[in-house]
């Protein structure tokens, strides 16, 4: 990832893109934290060249900084890096288990925990609808039907 020089370098020339974001989601996302996250998760899954790890690390970050959707991680470095497409989805499914999952601000829903035997769920809520206006009266904007 970008060292400290590098990162206030693009704020200066970018204050506008950076000012979106949070303070603490961009130090989320150029953490050496973050980095090494990334960098294990890329060992653990059979990916140990430096520049394919840069790249993914890139990648990531641009799917953070939202950017590139979230979603077509996968594809997103089986064709930017050149993984296989195994490895773009083992990647891809720990970097969205282990980072994104931690984006400071976001909130991650707790899977819940399965059902026990012989209980029903209670029903998942639901927003109630909107009610139409009522209005009284004939409608100006109405056109008359001959």
């Amino acid at each position: 990832m970008a060292n400290d020089t590098e990162i206030q370098k693009l704020k200066s020339e970018y204050p506008e893109f950076f000012e979106q974001f949070s303070a603490e989601l961009l130090e989320f996302i150029f953490s050496e934290e973050t980095s090494s996250k990334i960098a294990k998760i890329c060992f653990e899954k059979g990916v140990e060249d430096e520049e394919k790890i840069e790249k993914i690390a890139y990648r990531v970050a641009l799917a953070l900084l939202n950017q590139v959707p979230k979603e077509n991680l996968t594809e997103i470095l089986e064709k930017g890096v050149n993984l296989s497409p195994e490895a773009a989805e083992n990647v891809s499914t720990v970097i969205k288990q282990q980072i994104f999952s931690q984006i400071p601000g976001s909130k991650s829903e707790e899977p819940s925990p399965p059902p026990k035997p012989g209980v029903t769920p209670p029903p998942p809520k639901v927003k109630p609808e909107m009610e139409p206006r009522k209005t009284s009266g004939r409608d100006a904007y109405r056109e008359p039907v001959e």
